[in-house]
This record gives structure tokens, C-alpha cells and sequence, in this order.
């Protein structure tokens, strides 16, 4: 009973949440005749929050902002999600559906939510579908439109049928022996059922037994999974099943446990433990989604647009607890954007994707070819500059705060004078991919790229767009140039180099005889193995010995920081990168539970633990990126720009936690210092606040 007033609450909770967005959202009544061109209302409906519609949702949005239909153009996005309650859903459709001013577009993203809204669309509103895997499941044939079939003539989009023949194929291929395949989905799912079809019409041809069984709730689908398992199959299957997919961990644990290979649909799932992982790429499949959004909006048809299965698809491989009747091919691996070891940071290749059937671009192309499409298309007067970063870390956020600031002094407003965006991948190297690719697409005047990952990849994509790099620690060792002034014509930056000297020096005069540090690093960062080899050089050249160990993501970085600590180090003199950036309260506390000061040399290390900091002034780097972009704006070519160090390097240092590890500094250092505070506030504090802690006062002596 509880449960259920739960789940009543719930629902009329999120009901009043949307009408209350249509109420305020409803311009209509104070629009005279001479308010100009309509702006443009779409609404985005999202089933739940699961990483498939968050991905997708954020490609959808990146691709239309990226083709002129943005906040600042008069475009607005009321973003609806039910949280995967069905009866919550089916009131937020019938108020899109009746809204007084109504939307020019809508998009559904998920199967559940483009049927609620193919019944609530009396009026034939311009729809959009994606995400749904089957659409002949729920009455939407494949192919071009024919008037009395279940589709709407309003409708338009594209099925994501999972690639299940080409997983089959690949596991056989890697199996050759393998007969038997099990798995557990709902049968009241469409997109289950659908692909359950379709894997026993593939299992017929290759002569794969299916070992099947039901499940609902995640006690169900676990419970049947372990009935599946003991019955001496060669993988379990984890196929396009939402209840499937929530128990994906548990299943993954069990049948490692019982000796049983994995594969599934899901590319992501390659981080959990699952083998073998072939499945759509979320944020590609929402980029292609918004295809089909800006053709409508310029005025396509729906029903001049057929409906095929399109999935823009990747594939991952984790190498754990594979018996020896299993072989990953060299082609195989050679295609997969992530492959896991046990115990070895993930091998990462960038993937690349088609954007969407070749039908809708053909479609899209014949429409910006329009002369009216020309003049609603062209390029802004005012200068595009396009930001992208592979992450939001502590360094970042100092960094961008002096680029926004000196952006801001140098006289430019964003949507005044210049148009700028930021984009962040999240630390997902296909993410990162796809909207390099976006940005290319958009062609903005200057392309500024803050940490390393990012800068490589828009040299991939963008190898004739004018790039201005940040947060890189060698604009040489990212590829960009031999010199720092011999460099590619087109790309110029601000390096942060690390001031190594200057680190030695005072490391040495807290811890007099320093013969042995640590530090973690990221193996697949380039930024990152270029600062371990350099530190590694300078420090050997002084006789201290540096101990390293890898970990390419923050979830990584606490066993890696406890697995160091344990290596009979002096101090830790943690280097600068993307991971140990967002992890580095983890890396300070294994410095304490080991009895060892950990140094940094990132400007806020002190704020999140470090008992003193070497670092070059992020936030002056980002005023000079600025002043870079600047001087490329006003006419300079990038050619003739060398690349940029910061002048400055500030050393922090935290009071107690000298005091805490008996250190004394010399008086030339406290007179220099600046002293800030460790955030108390736990690990979810963020840059902004670690950032306000520091005082630019010297420490007086004690």
C-alpha cells in the first residue's frame, strides 16, 4: 500500500512539474503581428533516466543547437520525463499534445513513449521517434509511407534494431565450438520481444540452441538467469531488455562467477566485465535522431520520409576470465573503441559514424540547397567559437574561469558581439568523438580545445579548422607541431608545462634525503604519459627514484592511489592529468593511510588534500588562451603565433597538514607561499568552492 502512495505521489508530483513548464512556457498570448518569425517550441519526452536516453537526449540537443536552432536563436526546449512511470506519461503526452500554443516539434525518445504520444496526437503535430528498436512491433511498418498502416502520416524516424546477427556471428567467430546461448527478457517488452525474434531466426541459421527463460523485475530476471546458467550454456546473453539492463551487474558478477562468458548489446557494458559487446552508441543514435528533427523543421514531410533500422554501432571486448576455448581475433580487436584487461588501463580507439541514413541526408541536403534554406542558414557575421573538453576537473574549471573572465575584459558578449558553445565529453572517448565531429560540421571561426584528448581529437577531425589549444602540457607531444614555434598553420595555444625544478626544489626542502616518490598516471592520456616520462627524467637526474601506476579513469584511482602508497614511498608528488584531477582526494587519502605527504601540482591539489602544491596558474592559462583567440580573431594567422607558456608558477601550502607530517619550510618558501585550506565539505565539493579557498596572502612566520 505504501508502495503504491509512493508512486501516486510520484506521478502527480511530476504531472503538476509539466504542466506547470507548459504554463509558463505558453507565450502565445502576448505575441502580437509584429513580434517577427515564430520562435521555435520543441518538446523532448525521455522515458527514463538511463544512460541510453541521457546520450541520446544530449546528441538530439548538441546536433540542433549545432544547425542554428539554439537558445539564442529563439528556440526553446521543454524536456519531459515520466521517470518511467506509464500512467505519469500518459498525462505529460495529452498536455504536449493539447497545449494552447502548441509545438512546432516533438520528439519521443524510447518505444513506451512513442506510443503514448502517437495516441495523444489528435492534432498532427510533427513528430520525431528515436530509440525505438522495432517499430513494426508497436504497428510502425519499415519503409516509405502508405496511407491506412499503423504509422501517422505526423511521424517520422528511424528504427535501432541491435545488431543480434552480427553479436551471434562475432561470438561464434570468437567460440567456434560454442553451441548454446542463454538469456532472460520480458516478453512484454516490444523491444525485447522483438529482438528475441530475431535471435531465434538467427540461432536457426548457425545452428545455436537458445536456452531461454522470463523475468520482469530484476528478482525475476536474476532468479531465471541462474536457472539459465546451470544449464551448461557457452555465454549468457544480455540483450535490449530494460529490466535486462538494470540487473546488468549482478548478472555479470553471477556468471563470472559460474565460469560463464558474457555478450551483450550494450557497448558499456564492456567496463562491467562483459566480454564480447556490439550495440548502438547512444549519443550517435541522438545525433541521427536530430537529423530527422531539423528536416521537419524546415519544412520535410514526415511521410515523404521512409522509416528504416539505422544503428550507429561500437564495440567493446574485456579479456577478464575467458576459458580457453575463446579467441579475440586481431580483427576484432582492431574495431573496438575499448578493450579491458584485468589489472591494465583500457585500450581506447576513437570511433567513427555514419550520421544518418543515407535516405534523410540526401533528404536534408536537397533542402539547404534551397535558396530560403541559403539565407535561414548562412554564417553568423558576428565571429563562432566553438570550446570543447574531454572533462569538467578541477583544472578545467580554474582554467575556463580566466578564459571567460579575460574573454569578458577583452570586450566580447556571447550572443552580441560572437557566438560561443562548450562542450563536454564526460570523460567518453565515442562522446568526444561525435561532437568533434559536430563541431566540424558547424565550422565555427575558432575551435579552442581545453586538455589533451580533446586538441588530438580535433586534429583528427578538424585538420583545416583554426584550432587554439588549453590544458595541454605539449602542444608537440599532442601532435600539434615539431617546435614550439614550427608547428601545424593552423593550430597555436597555451601550454601548461609544469615548473619540475621548482617542485624538486621544495619537495626537497620539506623532506630533506627525498630518494623515493610516487606518483599516478594515465597510460592512454597522452597529456598524461608525457608528464610521467618528464617527471620521471628530472627526477632521476637528481637522484630520486619515481614509482609510477596507471589508472585512465576516476574510478580507477583510488585502488591505483592505494596500491602506490603502499610502495615504501617517501611522499607522493602526484603529476597533473584529467583522471587524477577529479580523483585526487582519493590519491590524498591513501597518502594518509599510509603516513605520507602527497604534493601537487595542480593549483587546487591543496584544497582537495595536498599538503602543499607546485603549480602553474590555471586560471592565467585560460587568460591567455583568451588573448590567443583574440589574436587570431583581429587577423593574426596561427602559423606565426608560438606556442604559450604561463610566466608564473605559485606554490600553496596547508599549515596543518605540515604540521600533521612534521615538515618545516624554509623562510624564503613561507614568505612566497600561499596558504589554503583543505574543503571539508567532502568529496562533493566542487572546483568552484576548492577554488574560493585559497588566499593570496603569504604565510608569516610561525
Amino acid at each position: 500500500m505504501l508502495q503504491r502512495a509512493r508512486r501516486l505521489i510520484l506521478g502527480i508530483g511530476l504531472i503538476l512539474i509539466a504542466s506547470a513548464v507548459l504554463v509558463l512556457t505558453d507565450r502565445s498570448g502576448g505575441r502580437g503581428a509584429a513580434a517577427g518569425p515564430k520562435a521555435v517550441r520543441i518538446a523532448v519526452v525521455q522515458f527514463s533516466n538511463i544512460a541510453a536516453f541521457e546520450g541520446g537526449k544530449a546528441g538530439l540537443l548538441e546536433y540542433l543547437r549545432s544547425v542554428g536552432y539554439s537558445e539564442t536563436n529563439g528556440t526553446s526546449f521543454d524536456v519531459f520525463n515520466p521517470a518511467a512511470d506509464m500512467a505519469t506519461l500518459a498525462q505529460m503526452c495529452t498536455q504536449i499534445a493539447t497545449s494552447a500554443q502548441g509545438y512546432d516539434l516533438v520528439v519521443t525518445l524510447g518505444t513506451a513513449t512513442t506510443q503514448s504520444f502517437i495516441r495523444a496526437n489528435a492534432r498532427g503535430t510533427p513528430h520525431v521517434m528515436g530509440f525505438v528498436a522495432s517499430p513494426p512491433s508497436i504497428n510502425i511498418p519499415l519503409g516509405a509511407f502508405t496511407d491506412g498502416s499503423g504509422r501517422p502520416a505526423s511521424l517520422a524516424g528511424f528504427g535501432t534494431m541491435q545488431p543480434v546477427e552480427e553479436l551471434f556471428k562475432s561470438f561464434r567467430a570468437c567460440n567456434p565450438q560454442g553451441r548454446r546461448v542463454g538469456f532472460v527478457y520480458n516478453p512484454a517488452e516490444p523491444n525485447a520481444e522483438a529482438n528475441a525474434k530475431l535471435a531465434r531466426k538467427v540461432a536457426g541459421e548457425l545452428g545455436i540452441e537458445l536456452i531461454e527463460a522470463n523475468g520482469a523485475t530484476v528478482t525475476e530476471i536474476t532468479n531465471a538467469a541462474d536457472v539459465v546458467v546451470s544449464r551448461g550454456i557457452d555465454v549468457f546473453w544480455l540483450l535490449a531488455d530494460t529490466g535486462v539492463n538494470a540487473a546488468a551487474p549482478t548478472l555479470i558478477k553471477r556468471c563470472l562467477a559460474a565460469g560463464v562468458p558474457t555478450m551483450s548489446n550494450f557497448p558499456e557494458m564492456g567496463a562491467m566485465g562483459c566480454n564480447l559487446n556490439l550495440g548502438s552508441d547512444w549519443h550517435a543514435c541522438g545525433v541521427s535522431t536530430g537529423v530527422y528533427a531539423e528536416l521537419l523543421l524546415r519544412g520535410a514531410r514526415a511521410r515523404d520520409l521512409p522509416v528504416e533500422n539505422f544503428v550507429p554501432t561500437r564495440l567493446t571486448l574485456n579479456l577478464g576470465e575467458l576459458p580457453t576455448s575463446w579467441l579475440f581475433s586481431p580483427e576484432l580487436r582492431a574495431r573496438a573503441s575499448e578493450i579491458h584487461s584485468p589489472g591494465q588501463s583500457p585500450v581506447l580507439q576513437m570511433p567513427s559514424f555514419e550520421q544518418a541514413p543515407a535516405s534523410a541526408l540526401s533528404a536534408l541536403a536537397a533542402l539547404r540547397a534551397k535558396p530560403s534554406a541559403q539565407r535561414a542558414t548562412s554564417r553568423p557575421t558576428m565571429p563562432s567559437v566553438a570550446c570543447l573538453t574531454y572533462n569538467r576537473t578541477p583544472n578545467f574549471e580554474e582554467c575556463y574561469a580566466g578564459f571567460l573572465e579575460e574573454w569578458s575584459r577583452l570586450g566580447y558578449v556571447d550572443g552580441v558581439n560572437c557566438r560561443m558553445s562548450l562542450r563536454d565529453a564526460q570523460f567518453d572517448a565515442g562522446t568526444l568523438n561525435t561532437m568533434a565531429a559536430t563541431i566540424a560540421e558547424e565550422r565555427p571561426d575558432i575551435v579552442v580545445t581545453f586538455t589533451t584528448p580533446a586538441l588530438q581529437t580535433a586534429l583528427r577531425r578538424m585538420p583545416d579548422q583554426t584550432i587554439v589549444f588549453s590544458l595541454s602540457s605539449s602542444g608537440v607531444a599532442a601532435g600539434a607541431g615539431k617546435t614550439e614555434s614550427d608547428h601545424l598553420p593552423n593550430v597555436t595555444g597555451a601550454q601548461v608545462g609544469a615548473d619540475w625544478d621548482r617542485m624538486i626544489e621544495v619537495a626537497r626542502a620539506a623532506i630533506p634525503g627525498l630518494r623515493r616518490v610516487g606518483t599516478v598516471f594515465s597510460p592512454g592520456e597522452a597529456n598524461s604519459a608525457y608528464f610521467r616520462t618528464e617527471w620521471q627524467a628530472r627526477l632521476a637526474a637528481v637522484g630520486i627514484e619515481l614509482v609510477a601506476v596507471g589508472a585512465d579513469k576516476p574510478t580507477e584511482i583510488p585502488e591505483a592511489a592505494d596500491a602506490l602508497a603502499a610502495r615504501g614511498l617517501q611522499a607522493i608528488l602526484q603529476i597533473a592529468d584529467n583522471a587524477s584531477s577529479t580523483g585526487f582526494r582519493s590519491i590524498a587519502k591513501a597518502g594518509d593511510r599510509a603516513g605520507i605527504p602527497v604534493f601537487g601540482f595542480s593549483p587546487t591539489a591543496v584544497s582537495f588534500g595536498a599538503t602543499l602544491s607546485v603549480a602553474r596558474d590555471y586560471h592565467d592559462v585560460g587568460e591567455l588562451t583568451a588573448q590567443l583567440v583574440d589574436r587570431v580573431l583581429r587577423g593574426e594567422s596561427p602559423a606565426a603565433i608560438p606556442f604559450a607558456d604561463p610566466k608564473h608558477t605559485v606554490v600553496t601550502i596547508n599549515p596543518d597538514r605540515l604540521a600533521r607530517f612534521g615538515i618545516t619550510l624554509p623562510r624564503p618558501i613561507l614568505d612566497e607561499a600561499q596558504e589554503a585550506r583543505e574543503d571539508a565539505r567532502g568529496d562533493t565539493a566542487g572546483p568552484a568552492e576548492a577554488a574560493s579557498d585559497r588566499t593570496d596572502k603569504p604565510r608569516s612566520a610561525p
